[in-house]
């Protein structure tokens, strides 16, 4: 067997070292190498054969798996793995991650709305998690690495992601990435791919958009203005600002006072776990004033204490998470039978719901006819197989089952989605998701749990007014330093989405939620295109109504003339970072200055904390 094998076109060079067991492509637009790690010890290399711009490699480890390594006429590299399809395992990690090449480099984290982790970081946490969990799995398929000036760069799309996971490490002191492949029913199941792309130009912009070009035809992805023409009142959430509503805030009047103060459009969402329910022409008569309608909706867990006769669904009747008498028809189990649980309750299998969700919503629409569901957790807890003997279900059809749920309530009630969380294999059955802007990880190493802190977050025990949605506190150090710093954060979930999907920030982590940087969190939305987020009751807008006022008149105007557009790119202005700029489709641009002093751009002042737009004339 040859020691070296190579795969090469005019672009790239890739070379297989059977000894050391390691890849190294190099890109020679820009004479730049690309180190693999080495095969885990477990593989052994048996056997490698090739076919013009493919390598087939038989490996031998815990069973016998197929390589295929292909350069593609697009100069991009696929790696396919195949075993006997009945294999067991539990886990396993290949190809090996590729080492970044010096310090000089950025890792495009994907969990939420975007950021470039440098290499170098030594506090943020890194995990194995799989995709599509909001606790630290990316809520796209594909991560990716850039150099500090923009410019070169990889990327890897994951093309079976539904049992795979991204595997986050540090090697040498330099913070890199893998693949991580979970079984499939305990077994290897199908053929497993993952496709590397290189970048001599373009950084987390040109990868965003290769991804965008893969993602839309895959998932089915269609723009709002397509969607808008089934769903009409979609118009009605562009541009406007989104809002939870507790406690007097659910009254008309208090609608009404909204309305009369300037806010012209918004979207009013409730949750009907909690009371006091709004009366029973809510809807109507908030569709009078322009409004759209909606609540929260849960079909992802159950209560245990949710046996019949219980009180709690005699005083909340349309309580989300009880099923009485239903707990072992409808939940999730593991193969040894027990159930996935968390804090809030006990998972639910996605298809053995669908009776229950059918009644409930039919029961709810003849009161309050809804033109959204914000159907939260179904796209942030991640994908679980269902090893129930009545409706097993793969990871894959646990996501077609959520997909379904979706379908099913937009054919038959035609209401909109909005979900929790950005996971793209929902395609365009979410219009819009709450808590891209909210990058998941970022509350880690601080007091937001500790009663009594200025950090502390709150909590749900006032069932009318929890003090999670309406209090105010401090953001925390490590909030300071990645989720809301404009030196590192990226709008990657909007260069592929701006025009398909509205985003915003979390609802316990709303524009008004730590009132220091309120002004920030708006400049981001401005920055971005999209939309603002209040979780509200009538004390919390009586104390910060002009604030509340100001927020909507700066970023609404301006989200209700891009709220169309494709975000074309984004780009640093100033060498500090504070000053940057967008580009829509439309020729349109956002210029924001997050710093202190004013910024002369192109002839015009950008005040300090403030933003100007230019329309394409003005190119």
């Amino acid at each position: 067997m040859l020691n070296t094998w190579i795969l090469e076109d005019h672009q790239l060079e890739l070379k297989l070292d059977t000894l050391e067991k390691r890849i190294t492509v190099t890109d020679k637009r820009v004479n730049k190498g690309w180190e693999q790690l080495p095969f885990e010890r477990g593989w052994q290399i048996y056997q490698v054969s090739q076919s013009g711009n493919t390598l087939k490699v038989e490996l031998q480890g815990a069973f016998a798996m197929s390589v295929t390594i292909a350069l593609t006429e697009q100069s991009e590299v696929t790696f396919t793995l195949s075993a006997d399809p009945h294999a067991p395992f539990e886990k396993i990690s290949f190809p090996p991650a590729f080492e970044a090449p010096n310090p000089e480099h950025y890792v495009l984290q994907t969990d939420s709305q975007g950021l470039l982790l440098p290499v170098t970081d030594t506090v943020y946490p890194l995990e194995e998690q799989p995709i599509f969990f909001c606790g630290g799995g990316a809520a796209m398929a594909w991560i990716g690495v850039t150099d500090t000036a923009l410019e070169t760069g990889y990327m890897a799309i994951i093309e079976t992601p539904f049992d795979a996971a991204i595997d986050l490490k540090r090697e040498r002191g330099l913070i890199t990435f893998a693949p991580t492949w979970l079984s499939s029913m305990g077994a290897f199941g199908y053929e497993r791919k993952i496709r590397y792309i290189f970048f001599h130009q373009g950084g987390y912009v040109a990868q965003c958009k290769r991804y965008r070009a893969y993602a839309w035809p895959k998932n089915n992805v269609i723009s709002l203005k397509e969607n808008q023409e089934r769903f009409p009142a979609i118009a009605k959430i562009l541009g406007a600002v989104h809002i939870y509503a507790w406690d007097k805030a659910r009254e008309v009047i208090f609608a009404q006072k909204l309305k009369e103060a300037g806010i012209d459009k918004a979207m009013f969402l409730w949750d009907a776990n909690h009371l006091p329910y709004p009366e029973e022409d809510y809807d109507s008569r908030l569709k009078e004033l322009g409004y759209a309608t909606g609540a929260y909706e849960l079909f992802t867990d159950i209560h245990p204490e949710g046996h019949a006769g219980n009180a709690e669904i005699e005083r909340i009747p349309l309580k989300r998470n009880v099923y009485p008498g239903l707990f072992e028809q409808i939940t999730s189990r593991k193969p040894d039978g027990s159930t996935y649980s968390n804090q809030y309750g006990t998972y639910v299998c996605p298809v053995a719901v669908r009776p229950e969700m059918v009644k409930r919503v039919e029961k709810e629409l003849q009161i309050y006819p809804h033109e959204t569901y914000f159907v939260d957790v179904y796209q942030a807890n991640g994908l679980y197989e269902c090893h129930h003997e009545d409706h097993p279900l793969t990871r894959q059809q646990y996501a077609e089952a959520i997909v379904q749920n979706y379908e099913y309530l937009e054919d038959n009630y035609g209401t909109f989605i909005g979900a929790e969380f950005g996971a793209d294999f929902a395609g365009s059955h979410s219009v819009y998701v709450h808590g891209m802007m909210t990058l998941q990880r970022t509350w880690f190493n601080s007091d937001i749990h500790k009663k009594g802190s200025i950090y502390h977050y709150g909590d749900w025990k006032n069932n009318e007014r929890p003090s999670v949605m309406l209090g105010t506190r401090t953001a925390t150090d490590t909030y300071l330093a990645y989720s809301i710093n404009e030196y590192t954060r990226v709008p990657l979930y909007e260069l592929v989405y701006h025009d398909a999907i509205v985003t915003s920030w979390r609802w316990e982590d709303a524009n008004h939620h730590s009132p220091e940087i309120w002004w920030k969190k708006d400049l981001f939305n401005i920055l971005y295109g999209s939309a603002p987020l209040w979780s509200i009751d009538q004390e919390r807008w009586d104390s910060f109504e002009a604030t509340f006022v100001e927020s909507y008149q700066r970023i609404c105007p301006w989200l209700q003339q891009i709220c169309y557009d494709e975000l074309v790119s984004h780009r640093f202005v100033s060498e500090d970072r504070h000053v940057q700029e967008t580009l829509f489709s439309s020729g349109k641009r956002a210029i924001v200055n997050f710093g202190d002093k004013p910024y002369l751009y192109e002839e015009e002042l950008i005040d300090p904390r403030g933003f100007i737009v230019k329309n394409a004339s003005d190119n």
